[in-house]
C-alpha cells in the first residue's frame, strides 16, 4: 500500500517538474515578459516628476505590435503616494513591432500625462503594457513594480556671517600682500 502512494508522489512531483521547466523554457513560453522595471529618476523624491522603464520581451513565437510616439504602451496605476496628471495631448502615434525572440525598453507614461510624487514612502505601482498580436487583438500584461519615494533633503545653507569673515580675510590677505615689499628673486 506504501508503495502505490510513494508512485503516486514520484509521478506528481516529475509531472510538476516537467511543467515548471517547460513553463520557463523560452520555446514554451508563450507570453510577453516585462523586466527591468524602473524610475526615472532612479531617486524619486516628494515633489519630483519621473516616468518608469520598462523592457519588453517577446518570448511568444509571433510578432507583436504596440503604440509608440506621443501614445505609450506603458501605464501604471499607484496605490499611494504618486498623483497622475493629465498634459494637452499629442498625436503623433506609430505602430512599432517587436519579432519573436526580442526585447526593447519602452517608457511611460504617455507625453500627455504625468506621475509626481505626493508624499514619501513605500510605492506599489501596476504596470501595464498594452500590445496587439497578428489577429489585432488586443492584449496586456501586467506586474507589481515596488519602489521607495523619499523626501527631498533640504540644502544645507551656509551661514552669512562666515562668508562676511572669508571675505575680509581675502581682502585683508591680498592688501597685506601687495604692500608688503617682496625681494625679487632671480635664477
Amino acid at each position: 500500500m506504501w508503495f502505490k502512494d510513494l508512485q503516486k508522489i514520484i509521478i506528481s512531483s516529475s509531472l510538476i517538474f516537467v511543467a515548471c521547466f517547460l513553463a520557463g523554457s523560452p520555446a514554451f513560453a508563450q507570453g510577453i515578459e516585462l523586466t527591468n522595471i524602473q524610475t526615472s529618476p532612479s531617486q524619486v523624491h516628494v515633489g519630483d516628476s519621473f516616468r518608469i522603464n520598462a523592457t519588453i520581451v517577446n518570448n511568444s513565437p509571433d510578432t507583436i505590435n504596440f503604440n509608440g510616439g506621443c501614445q505609450s504602451p506603458l501605464s501604471a496605476t499607484f496605490d499611494k503616494n504618486v498623483a497622475v496628471g493629465q498634459a494637452m495631448g499629442c498625436f503623433a502615434i506609430f505602430n512599432a513591432e517587436l519579432k519573436s525572440g526580442q526585447n526593447t525598453t519602452v517608457v511611460g507614461p504617455a507625453s500627455a500625462n504625468s506621475y509626481t510624487a505626493t508624499s514619501s514612502g513605500i510605492t506599489n505601482a501596476n504596470v501595464t503594457f498594452a500590445y496587439y498580436t497578428a489577429n489585432k487583438t488586443e492584449n496586456t500584461i501586467s506586474t507589481i513594480f515596488i519602489f521607495d519615494i523619499s523626501e527631498r533633503t533640504p540644502i544645507p545653507e551656509f551661514p552669512l556671517g562666515s562668508v562676511l569673515i572669508i571675505t575680509i580675510v581675502v581682502i585683508f590677505g591680498i592688501v597685506f600682500t601687495k604692500s608688503k615689499k617682496l625681494p625679487h628673486l632671480s635664477f
